[in-house]
C-alpha cells in the first residue's frame, strides 16, 4: 500500500513539473495590439522568388526559402486593406484581391501556382 501511495505521489509531482515546464518549450506568437496576422500556407511546386505584403500603412518584401508556411504580421491601426503579391523565379507574378482588415484579424491564405486564396478568418 505504501509503494502504491508514493507512486501516485511521484506520478502527480512529475505531472505537475511537465505543466511547467511545457510553457517554457511551447512556441508562442505574441501579436502587439493595433496588429494584423496573416498565415500563409504555400502549396505551389514553382520556386518563389519573393513575396510581397502591401498594406494601407505598411510595405513588406519576404524572400522565402523553401518554405512551406509563413506568418507576417503587420501593424494596421483601425481599418485597411492587404494585397499579398508572389513572383515566382520565372517572372510570373500572382496576387490575392485586396481584402478587408481590422487590428486583431487573423486570415489564412494558400498560395498555389495560379491563385492565392483566403482559406480562413479569424
Amino acid at each position: 500500500m505504501k509503494k502504491i501511495l508514493i507512486g501516485i505521489v511521484i506520478g502527480i509531482g512529475l505531472l505537475f513539473l511537465f505543466i511547467l515546464v511545457k510553457g517554457l518549450f511551447v512556441a508562442q506568437l505574441e501579436v502587439p495590439k493595433n496588429h494584423v496576422t496573416v498565415r500563409i500556407s504555400i502549396k505551389s511546386k514553382n520556386e518563389i522568388d519573393k513575396l510581397t505584403l502591401t498594406s494601407s500603412s505598411s510595405k513588406q518584401i519576404i524572400k522565402l526559402e523553401g518554405q512551406t508556411e509563413t506568418v507576417i504580421i503587420f501593424p494596421n491601426p483601425g481599418e485597411g486593406t492587404f494585397k499579398i503579391c508572389i513572383l515566382f523565379s520565372d517572372g510570373k507574378e500572382v496576387c490575392s484581391k485586396e481584402s478587408y482588415v481590422e487590428a486583431g484579424y487573423s486570415p489564412k491564405l494558400e498560395l498555389t501556382d495560379n491563385e492565392i486564396r483566403t482559406v480562413e478568418w479569424n
